[in-house]
């Protein structure tokens, strides 16, 4: 069809592309899956600058995916489909499972230490069964245990970048912020 893919990975886990990439060759005529690497400023700026990109797909924060839109020359032309800040959203209902539910949602929420874009972002409960899903949920989390990547059945590894714990700290204390009101 004449489509050709520009895809530049996250930071992060860049060597679990390189399973794709044999993948895309063996798949696809040559030239039609591009991957370019480097920082996304600099990378994905520059692509959208040229104004030859037709569609951004972009999963990251709203902010940046507003930047990289007002870069393209025809902005107004340019298709986008966002998944913006990834608010990935679990939902509890009244019936559920709750032991269950915990494990998938400490799961979904802290595996690769929540620095993944599908991770969990919001758990809504059910009110019926909330303290209880709480109880069982805060006891599975203290349960992890934290290390090295390389140590025995460890679950919380230090994070990839430079004052990342700060920023989630503050993170999570705006979130309790906004949402203590629903837990009293």
């Amino acid at each position: 069809m004449g489509n050709t893919v520009i895809f530049r990975p996250a930071r992060y886990g860049i060597l679990l592309m390189r399973a794709f990439l044999d993948a895309f060759k063996e798949c696809f005529p040559p030239g039609v899956i591009n991957v370019i690497y480097g920082d996304g400023e600099t990378t994905a700026g520059t692509l959208m600058k040229s104004g030859r990109i037709d569609v951004l797909a972009f999963i990251g924060s709203s902010r940046v995916a507003n930047i990289l839109k007002k870069q393209h020359p025809r902005s107004n032309r340019l298709r986008s489909v966002l998944g913006l800040d990834a608010k990935n959203p679990a939902i509890i209902l009244a019936d559920a499972d709750i032991e269950a539910a915990a494990n998938e949602c400490v799961n979904g929420a802290l595996a690769f230490n929540g620095q993944r874009c599908t991770a969990l972002k919001m758990i809504f409960v059910h009110r019926s069964i909330v303290k209880e899903f709480l109880k069982i949920y805060c006891a599975k989390v203290e349960q992890l245990k934290m290390g090295l990547p390389w140590e025995k059945d460890v679950n919380i590894t230090p994070l990839p970048e430079p004052g990342k714990p700060a920023y989630l700290l503050m993170n999570l204390f705006k979130m309790l912020f906004k949402r203590c009101w629903y837990l009293q």
